[in-house]
């Protein structure tokens, strides 16, 4: 029995692994696209999680504020009412004393006729 040789099975065979050896180009590839790609997710969840935590102390230092805020106008109201009262007090304190002053005017003429 003899065997026949195909004379174009060799170049089916070079061509076969021409394009195996592509194939595990583009595999090479993808693999080291794949990794790139995972050091980059990586990298931004860490920058996620540490923006999170700086919106976090945002969000307290604001409140913060606001509270300060909010005790700040609760103070400028009281002193506001204060200053109010202190005019008030000094406009009774200067009707009182020219009352006073009334009198003692009106004594002293009284004295002075007698």
């Amino acid at each position: 029995m003899s065997r026949k040789v195909d004379p174009g099975s060799g170049k089916r065979v070079m061509v076969d692994l021409q394009q195996l050896d592509l194939l595990e180009q583009r595999v090479i590839k993808a693999t080291e696209m794949i990794r790139g790609l995972r050091k980059e997710r990586d990298a931004l969840q860490a920058r996620l999680r540490e923006t999170e935590t700086a919106l976090a102390a945002a969000r307290q230092t604001t409140e913060a504020f606001d509270r300060e805020r909010a005790a700040l106008a609760d103070a400028t109201e009281q002193l506001d009412l204060l200053r109010e009262e202190r005019q008030s007090i000094r406009g009774r304190v200067d009707r009182m004393l020219e009352i006073m002053a009334a009198l003692d005017e009106g004594a002293a003429e009284a004295r002075s006729d007698h």
